[in-house]
């Protein structure tokens, strides 16, 4: 059965419903209440962490009060620990903290699904095998960018490449750095470029996305190698990788880093809400907004067009225009 989406209204009753159970005094009869933060969800339950009076993070399986609303990875939720009819311990999550931010995809019949929440950096996994993909690349960045939250291009397997997929890796990672971007070459096997990622991932929450088979898993067990994260093999058949991370997964890093390893995402679609998210979204497109000749200029035939002109004068690459124009049809379309 496909989930029931929420109206406005809903939406806000939620909202102003878990104000309150945040504001409200609980009294000793209720038992305690605490802070905590999701590190896996599975459907009516989830387990969260919180730090103990040792300083150490305890692992702790929570039940879902009802009416909350959609519940993420990396969420910082309110937990309340009670005793149930058999005078066993259970913990409650009882409300959402306020999120910095909230990473989506579209599900099943067009329904928003939540991927992590409270996300400072997403690092966006290509592989030489199975080849990179530039417009999926730049549907993570327009989704890093809206959130807004910073973006690390990452190209693993580089043991992989042959000619055509090393070419394509140096100029993919020439554009992105042209533009701003932090880009990486990485091996997990010959364990080049992984120092270099684990160093930006700290101080920050970093999200890992990219198709199945890019490694993800394998960088985080590398970065990790006390964890004991499940490696998939990529399909012979389609060159893709078969999905190992069935849930979002929070783990901690040194340096006060936090990684999410996400499910592997096939089809992975930011949700914009207008055409001016996507533009905000190409940071080397957006600067010419609002220049061209007519206001409602759709960047295409019309005379007078700044964008085009930057575009003609090499001052934005044709391959990021394109995806930029696939982006707003395909927006347009919906």
């Amino acid at each position: 059965m496909a989930k029931r989406r929420l109206s406005k209204q809903q939406q806000r009753r939620i909202a102003s419903n878990q104000k309150n159970r945040i504001n409200n005094t609980f009294s000793a009869k209720d038992g305690e209440v605490f802070d905590a933060r999701v590190i896996s969800h599975h459907g009516r339950q989830l387990y969260a962490e919180r730090l103990n009076a040792a300083g150490d993070y305890e692992k702790i399986k929570c039940k879902i009060r009802q009416n909350l609303g959609d519940i993420a990875c990396g969420d910082n939720i309110v937990v309340q620990k009670v005793s149930n009819a058999a005078g066993k311990t259970e913990y409650i999550v009882v409300a959402i903290r306020e999120r910095d931010n909230l990473l989506v995809k579209t599900g099943f019949n067009g329904a928003i699904k939540p991927i992590a929440a409270n996300i400072g950096q997403l690092v966006i996994v290509s592989a030489a095998q199975p080849k990179p993909n530039a417009y999926l690349i730049d549907r993570y960045i327009t989704a890093a960018e809206n959130l807004p939250a910073k973006s690390l291009i990452v190209f693993n397997k580089i043991e992989l490449a042959d000619e055509e997929s090393r070419v394509l890796i140096e100029d993919l990672s020439r554009l992105y750095s042209g533009i701003g971007y932090r880009v990486i070459s990485c091996s997990v096997k010959q364990d080049i470029g992984i120092a270099e990622i684990a160093e930006a991932l700290s101080n920050t929450t970093s999200i890992l996305v990219g198709l199945s088979g890019v490694g993800k898993s394998s960088i985080v067990k590398k970065i990790l190698p006390e964890l004991e994260i499940k490696i998939g093999e990529t399909s012979q058949a389609t060159g893709e990788g078969r999905h190992t991370t069935t849930v979002s997964a929070l783990y901690h890093l040194k340096d006060d880093g936090i990684i999410i390893d996400s499910p592997g995402v096939r089809d992975f679609t930011p949700i914009h809400h207008s055409i001016e998210e996507i533009t905000h979204g190409f940071v080397d497109i957006r600067q010419y907004s609002g220049q061209c000749k007519f206001s409602n200029c759709r960047h295409r035939n019309e005379p007078g067009c700044a964008i085009k002109q930057a575009v003609a004068e090499g001052k934005i690459n044709e391959q990021r225009f394109r995806n930029y124009l696939r982006m707003i049809e395909e927006f347009e379309a919906q």
